[in-house]
């Protein structure tokens, strides 16, 4: 359970979450235009589309914990480039290779981590596994403020990358240590696309997947920046701000999920998407408690979706089911994904603004919720 958290926070916190607080010091040294930032997370889950339908394909072929294994070695050849990178096209390169292992990582983590684990309490235990990610995501910022102070240079981050690629280094040798015959078999049921229609009312489901990854995308990718830029924050500031997000995601994903397993996942999917809709309107208010308060509220509501989404789909089908069926929902998420921050980019240019950006994420968090409020509350199956 460990390891695979520790998985957990190679692919997301280090491969995906690490790049937007950067990204203002990145920008500043490589001279990125909004939309250019906007570019390297859209990039970062293009080739996660990719990475999904690959893994969505080879979940019958390849066990679980292979697949973990293979996605741990892309992540961490990407950290490798994104610390060396001194140009633009490096700086891709590295974000897609750490998106692209990132889905061998996360969508294998779930059945790994439930499968013996009674319906009754999947919510709690996918809320662990992102509470834990979420803990990574606390420790980075300081971390970063830590380093940059030793050097003394407010807009060190490379080095950052460095530290995360020895950090990722260690947890795979101790993944194949510990983890040295596999702890799974190949799922044998047909993968695919098409595996989406073993999920009830996948449509709306589908629907409710893709809002969310439009707003997931941008609103991490353009934070900083916004209050950097629209509002004049500090970078010290801001930078810490991520850690008080990440705190609020230890708190969300625990909650929701346990919440999850008492009201049903729909009816808290609603509630979550609501209450991050209001965080992107925080964002446009331009002082720091606001600031602070969304930071707090996205970690606590944002960071709990994903999970419950897994969640919700691990209710429905068998194990053996559950990579075909979430990789074939994954492949309608990335799309949204990838459209999100080049939009918000682009809008950011045009307007020289991320007020609009911003707005659009508030409706698109609301259209979210309402559908998450019409999926069917099912009898959760075993």
């Amino acid at each position: 359970m460990v390891l695979i958290t520790l998985a957990g926070v190679v692919s997301h916190t280090f491969g995906r979450g690490t790049m937007p607080l950067l990204l203002p010091a990145i920008a500043d040294d490589l001279g990125l235009s909004a939309t250019t930032s906007g570019a390297t997370g859209s990039v970062n889950m293009a080739a996660y589309l990719c990475g999904v339908v690959a893994v969505t394909y080879l979940a019958s072929r390849v066990s679980p914990a292979v697949l973990l294994k293979c996605g741990l070695w892309i992540v961490s050849s990407g950290l490798l480039c994104l610390g060396t990178a001194s140009n633009t096209t490096q700086l891709m390169i590295g974000t897609g290779l750490a998106g692209l292992g990132g889905a061998g990582i996360w969508l294998t983590m779930p059945v790994i981590a439930t499968a013996n684990v009674p319906v009754s309490k999947r919510g709690a235990v996918m809320g662990a596994l992102t509470a834990t990610m979420a803990v990574g995501s606390i420790i980075v910022p300081f971390a970063t403020s830590a380093l940059r102070s030793v050097i003394d240079d407010v807009g060190a981050w490379r080095e950052i990358w460095l530290l995360e690629t020895a950090s990722a280094a260690v947890i795979l040798g101790v993944l194949y240590f510990v983890l040295r015959g596999d702890i799974s078999t190949p799922l044998p049921l047909g993968a695919g696309i098409k595996a989406i229609n073993r999920l009830q009312a996948w449509k709306t489901a589908v629907f409710f997947y893709m809002a969310f990854a439009f707003v997931a995308a941008s609103w991490f990718q353009f934070f900083g920046l916004s209050l950097e830029n629209d509002h004049n924050m500090s970078r010290e500031f801001t930078t810490h701000l991520w850690a008080l997000m990440g705190m609020g995601g230890v708190v969300g994903a625990v909650i929701f999920g346990r919440l999850s397993d008492r009201v049903g996942r729909p009816r808290t999917m609603c509630l979550v998407t609501a209450l991050g809709a209001t965080t992107c309107l925080l964002v446009l208010v331009g002082e720091m408690w606001a600031a602070a308060l969304a930071s707090a509220l996205y970690g606590t509501t944002g960071m709990a979706v994903p999970p419950l989404t897994a969640a919700f789909v691990r209710d429905q089908v068998a194990e053996q089911d559950f990579t075909a069926v979430f990789g074939a929902m994954t492949i309608f998420y990335g799309p949204a994904s990838v459209l999100g921050p080049i939009t918000g980019g682009v809008l950011a240019d045009l307007t020289d603004s991320y007020f609009l950006t911003y707005l659009l994420l508030a409706v698109i968090f609301a259209f979210a919720s309402v559908a998450a409020w019409r999926l069917p509350n099912l009898e959760r199956s075993t």
